[in-house]
């Protein structure tokens, strides 16, 4: 699964709004852009400038949990003030929403696919 969550992570930033702002990524356990302790798998500030305007967390199959919602959504929604999105495989939106709901983690969603070797999102 961390095959399938650090090519998420690389390939979201095409995605992403790069005029606007700068995006950076920590791949698997890789740190280049921390907020803190924290490193979110994206993170992304207003152009030219150090202000984080919003985090990103991909998860896979197999992370859409109580307790990554605990120990990790939870933790950068209350120590980093910044938009946060949650990003999920699409049979797991309604779960990841179940889980911030129950936890009181204010998150918005974007959600993935992947079909042979062609991966899309879908921001919601």
């Amino acid at each position: 699964m961390e095959e399938i969550h650090d090519r998420v992570v690389r390939e979201i930033v095409s995605h992403l709004n790069n005029k606007s702002f700068d995006i950076y990524i920590n791949p698997g356990q890789e740190k280049n852009a921390g907020i803190g302790d924290n490193y979110p798998d994206v993170v992304m500030t207003e152009k030219g400038r150090n202000t984080v305007k919003f985090i990103l967390e991909v998860e896979t199959e197999d992370s859409v949990t109580k307790d990554e919602a605990i120990n990790q959504w939870k933790k950068y929604t209350s120590e980093i003030n910044a938009t946060f999105y949650l990003v999920v495989p699409a049979a797991l939106l309604n779960k990841a929403k179940e889980l911030c709901q129950r936890e009181n983690i204010n998150s918005r969603y974007a959600t993935y696919s992947i079909s042979g070797s062609a991966l899309t999102f879908d921001f919601q």
